[in-house]
């Protein structure tokens, strides 16, 4: 069959591919997000959160799909679909939610979020990111040293912390194998040492290493809620005795439960006396750093081997964008190794700008696009900033909850996260009525037997009336509740 001499201009996809139609979409996009921005900065929200069951809102959509695929539009997608999706999404931007530790984006940062979609760069090697490859390393390079790890170290950007986790892991065992594991596997009894406490990735990571449930030893923590320091050295006994060989240690920084610190520098001595590989979780904490007024619990992170860091948490990056730092930016090269004659000019050579010698991912997004936007037009002021008003913000909740009766604080706040409970009330119930009442979102924890209700002050532009309001809410709320 003659192949086709010609375009033809009525094909199905020749639509999406006019720049007349992209360009009234583009202007048609930017009025609905600057409205959905007025609309949440202006505390217009009902609910944060809809309060329809999944399956509900399955069905919408669903139906939705269905009624458009039967009556299409010419051109690009649905004018009316952005909105949609900004007006059943959970509102970060409303200065009432207290949620999850996701960060409330800056609003600059959609534009170059858009054009890294449309110029879809990967970043395997060199020549699929010709842009975005350098302009990694160098803002990896500039951010270094603030996480004060020397002068060698060095790192990547990776989606989301789990990943970053689970790759630190990785070159710990391969300098504790001299390089072998990743080619020859191993049949030893492996293990890591971290708080009981601490985010479920660390566990995930060690799992996937094919080191099953041994292989995470789970310390105690202190009064403090800090990894106690006799508890790792007992647990470490233990787990030598048992033939078990520890490679590493995982400090948090913070917890995400309860937003508690671990003692680095006590971690640090105990990795620095038995060889161990020191590891911090810092993907909420870690940003601190930036802020002389909160990075005093950071103290010993300087030790580490290795940071990870979330830029989607405390930062004002969108998800997912995570930065792993190295003190010995060369261990990055260690964790991974692959004869790909197709890909690289040197299979030896460390070679930064192919950055699949050091990441999980080949095809990875242009992450370093918004960090380097941020960084190069702000520098480390505004996250400074950002982090002392998320923090000042959840010490005025706790400071609040500690003038109510009837009420209970948790700790006082290390970070931006705030635990608190009410002394009347079931709590789980509290939160469940809270959140179909509306406007505010919260969350909720467990501890001690105990369920805790859970904020993480994440958008700055909360104020002291809102967390005024916000338990004023909770009380009204709980009046309606069976005692």
């Amino acid at each position: 069959m003659k192949p086709p001499s010609s375009l033809d201009k009525t094909s199905i996809w020749s639509d999406f591919f006019q720049l007349k139609e992209f360009e009234k979409s583009g202007f048609e996009t930017q009025k609905g997000l600057a409205d959905y921005l007025r609309f949440a900065w202006g505390r217009e929200c009902d609910h944060i959160l809809l309060t329809e069951s999944p399956e509900e809102r399955l069905t919408l959509w669903q139906r939705e799909m269905a009624e458009h695929q039967a009556n299409p539009e010419t051109g690009l997608v649905r004018r009316d679909l952005i909105s949609r999706i900004a007006e059943r999404s959970n509102h970060l931007h409303d200065p009432r939610y207290a949620g999850h530790q996701v960060a409330v984006p800056f609003p600059e940062l959609a534009w170059l979020q858009a054009a890294t979609s449309l110029l879809n760069n990967g970043m395997a090697i060199d020549e699929m990111g010709p842009a975005s490859s350098p302009m990694e390393e160098a803002v990896m390079r500039s951010i270094a040293p603030y996480m004060g790890l020397g002068e060698h170290s060095n790192g990547i950007l990776c989606h989301g912390g789990t990943l970053a986790n689970t790759t630190a892991l990785l070159a710990a065992r391969q300098r504790r194998f001299k390089g072998n594991a990743w080619k020859d596997g191993t049949d030893r009894g492996c293990a890591l040492l971290v708080s009981d406490q601490a985010h479920y990735c660390v566990d995930r990571a060690a799992k996937v290493m094919g080191w099953g449930e041994a292989g995470i030893i789970q310390v105690p923590t202190n009064e403090s809620h800090q990894m106690d320091a006799k508890a790792l050295k007992t647990s470490f006994d233990d787990a030598v005795s048992r033939g078990l060989e520890v490679i590493a240690v995982v400090g948090s920084a913070c917890t995400t439960s309860t937003g508690s610190f671990d003692d680095l520098d006590m971690i640090a001595d105990f990795a620095e006396a038995d060889g161990l590989w020191f590891h911090i979780d810092g993907a909420h904490g870690a940003a601190q750093i930036f802020s002389e007024l909160h990075r005093g619990v950071l103290s010993g992170m300087e030790r580490a081997d290795s940071v990870a860091m979330d830029f989607h948490k405390m930062l004002g990056i969108p998800a997912l964008c995570t930065g792993l730092f190295y003190r010995n930016g060369k261990d990055g090269y260690a964790a991974f190794s692959h004869d790909a004659s197709y890909l690289y000019e040197s299979e030896t050579e460390e070679e930064w700008w192919n950055f699949s010698k050091r990441t999980f991912e080949c095809t990875k997004r242009m992450l370093s696009a918004a960090v380097y936007g941020i960084w190069e037009n702000h520098g480390p002021a505004l996250w400074g900033s950002l982090v002392e008003q998320l923090i000042s913000n959840a010490q005025t909740l706790a400071d609040l909850v500690k003038q109510r009766p009837g009420w209970e604080l948790f700790a006082q706040p290390k970070s931006n996260i705030v635990c608190f409970r009410s002394t009347r009330w079931d709590n789980a119930d509290l939160r469940k009525e809270l959140i179909k009442r509306g406007p505010f979102y919260i969350v909720k924890t467990h501890f001690s037997g105990q369920t805790w209700l859970r904020c993480t002050l994440q958008n700055p532009l909360t104020t002291s009336e809102d967390l005024v309001e916000l338990l004023d809410v909770l009380e009204e709320v709980g009046l309606t509740l069976k005692a």
